[in-house]
């Protein structure tokens, strides 16, 4: 079986240097149980599951002060749904892209208890629309060939969720993720890992909104040369929702292309944290990479923390990082209401404007109302 390393969010060492890794604070709460554990029919896929599960119990669950999070109740465990079509190729895909997630802990519950999720093999172009999602979610992608369109809709009170995805050679990703809180106390907590090879696109568009805690972590792998990704997160904060966000890009091939440009509005109490991190290694030359978070806030009590990185162990590259907050520029106001517009209705649409970008893209699964009804709902 082939086996690779845990992709970490943070590389540790440098040459003859090692990075002091503070205390990982946690939550004390009950936890699931070796017998809790349910089989899935597979065998082979039980046997890594029973692996996971052991490394599972040696975390406890992480307390995040910038979130909030400091305690957690874990829903009643459902029959095991995931992975049962994984055979043995599957596997040893799975195996490589292992990663850290927003959190180890959530990363490998959600690979032992997931009460939904697929298998799914992509050989051609596909649309693939998902809304069912469990509170618990596992699904692993193999790009052959061809383009895949992939829109999932989570909106459940509790979700923890892995997606792992694999882009071959000349094959193209549309990656579309929509994280809707459906009440005050909702916490989703969403895990992505993208890996492409040489020659493939990946495109990824996320939305958040509502619910309590609102995590999204989305790892994308760059082992290859001539590969092109491009990610823009987008959020929309009201009431005391936190929303905290972690995109990582690592490269490792030369002759590719990152970006990550996020952006939202936050209303009320929100608070985004964006954390992103673009991690160019030696010997990816003529690597471009290119990260920015602009955040509109439309109340004094909304707060933004942006740490941008940028690590570099390479010369020869492109890179930047950007990241601003501001109220809505009064220059735009001012021009739309010399047109007739009203001052209100004015600030409105350039809120909604933010949005306008993704709303038509989501047109195409009949999807805009989505963020539609989001805007209305914080807006009026």
């Amino acid at each position: 079986m082939n086996t690779t390393k845990i992709e970490k969010t943070l590389r540790l060492e440098h040459q003859n240097l090692r990075g002091i890794v503070p205390q990982r604070k946690t939550i004390d709460t009950e936890d699931y149980k070796v017998d809790d554990f349910k089989p899935s029919g597979n065998n082979l896929l039980d046997e890594w599951r029973i692996r996971r599960f052991s490394e599972y119990l040696t975390y406890k669950f992480p307390m995040w002060k910038r979130t909030g999070l400091k305690s957690l109740s874990l829903p009643n465990v459902l029959p095991y749904k995931g992975l049962e079509a994984l055979d043995i190729e599957g596997l040893n895909l799975l195996e490589t892209l292992d990663f850290e997630g927003a959190d180890r802990k959530f990363v490998l519950l959600a690979d032992i208890f997931s009460s939904s999720g697929e298998y799914i093999v992509v050989d051609g172009d596909t649309t693939i629309v998902v809304n069912d999602v469990s509170q618990i979610d596992n699904t692993l992608i193999d790009v052959r060939s061809g383009e895949l369109n992939f829109v999932r809709i989570v909106e459940r009170p509790f979700f923890i969720g892995n997606l792992r995805i694999k882009v071959r050679r000349n094959a193209k990703l549309n990656l579309y993720n929509l994280y809707l809180g459906t009440s005050k106390d909702d916490l989703l907590i969403s895990n992505v890992f993208i890996d492409v090879e040489n020659d493939s696109k990946a495109m990824v568009k996320d939305f958040y909104f509502g619910g309590k805690i609102n995590v999204g972590y989305v790892g994308v792998r760059v082992n290859a040369e001539n590969a092109y990704a491009d990610v823009r997160p987008y959020y929309l904060g009201n009431e005391k929702t936190v929303i905290d966000i972690l995109y990582l890009m690592r490269f490792y091939k030369p002759n590719s292309y990152g970006n990550v440009d996020a952006k939202g509005v936050l209303t009320d109490e929100a608070k985004v944290v964006f954390r992103g991190i673009m991690d160019i290694l030696s010997g990816a030359k003529e690597v471009e990479a290119h990260q920015s978070n602009h955040a509109t806030l439309i109340s004094l009590k909304a707060k933004v923390e942006a740490i941008p990185s940028l690590m570099v162990d390479e010369n020869d590259v492109v890179a930047s990082h950007a990241a601003s907050s501001s109220p809505i520029d009064e220059n735009m106001v001012f021009y739309l209401m010399s047109r007739g517009i009203p001052k209100e209705d004015a600030q409105k649409m350039i809120v909604r404007g933010v949005f306008e970008t993704l709303k038509d893209e989501l047109k195409r699964y009949n999807l805009e109302g989505v963020v539609e009804h989001a805007l209305d709902s914080v807006l009026g």
